[in-house]
């Protein structure tokens, strides 16, 4: 069995200690953060506000704030367990002095109290030894069927991407939302357009699918749009809008 320790306790630590728990060949011997006082999911899984050197572990997953990686590490720089921080845009430079580093990144947007299919729930590893590249393959094969290990390049890249396919979308469609609030629509009208985008995208080119005034330069129907719109909602229609335009007319 796996002996795992985890330090942090924001959306991912949480949604790891459950999948850490309910996996029969891991067991959380450790859960590290900065409150005095445990978190309701600890249970029966030991709780510190510090690292304890004395309990044998396996390995030791960071999964705190992007900026806070580097104390982390610091005070983890003389324990023997490989160490491998979840973070998709921190190097696993940001991990030394510690020997054994590596970095465990679950692709994937955490909400504390939704539920999650870990099975189907990408997982990207990477370390500076062959041996721990290992460890965190087979650490990561008993929570998801789809693991991968990728470099440090390929990370932030991928990263990035998420970004853009799952923040900005989500965001957009709070814009859309706001605007059949306003004007006393339900936005579930939306909800066949948008499902039938996304699961096209998945089968085929997303630049391929593109349609609308932007792709085909009507202004005419872009002005009546900017007319209902919000000054800053109407910048960031005109950025896509130039956007999708260069990217079809170039």
């Amino acid at each position: 069995m796996m002996r795992i320790a985890l330090i942090g306790t924001g959306n991912l630590a949480i949604h790891l200690v459950h999948a850490f728990e309910t996996c029969n060949a891991t067991q959380l011997v450790q859960w590290v953060g900065r409150s005095n006082t445990p978190p309701k999911q600890a249970r029966d899984t030991p709780y510190f506000t510090q690292y304890q050197n004395n309990m044998d572990t396996d390995v030791c997953i960071v999964a705190v704030a992007d900026d806070a990686i580097p104390a982390v590490a610091k005070e983890l720089q003389h324990i023997d367990a490989l160490v491998a921080h979840s973070a998709g845009a921190v190097s696993i430079g940001e991990l030394e002095p510690i020997n054994r580093r590596g970095v465990f990144y679950p692709l994937q947007s955490f909400k504390k109290n939704a539920p999650l299919d870990w099975k189907s729930t990408p997982i990207c590893i990477e370390a500076n030894h062959g041996d721990d590249v290992i460890l965190l393959e087979k650490l990561a094969s008993q929570l998801s069927g789809s693991v991968h290990q990728i470099t440090e390049s390929q990370r932030l890249q991928l990263h990035t991407a998420a970004v853009f396919t799952n923040n900005f979308c989500n965001h957009l469609l709070g814009i859309g939302q706001s605007i059949t609030t306003k004007a006393a629509l339900p936005f579930s009208l939306l909800h066949p357009i948008i499902r039938d985008t996304f699961e096209q995208s998945f089968a085929s080119q997303a630049v391929a699918l593109q349609t609308g005034p932007a792709k085909r330069n009507d202004i005419r129907t872009q002005q009546k749009h900017l007319s209902v719109l919000s000054e800053a909602d109407a910048e960031l229609y005109r950025i896509l809008s130039k956007s999708i335009f260069n990217t079809h007319n170039t």
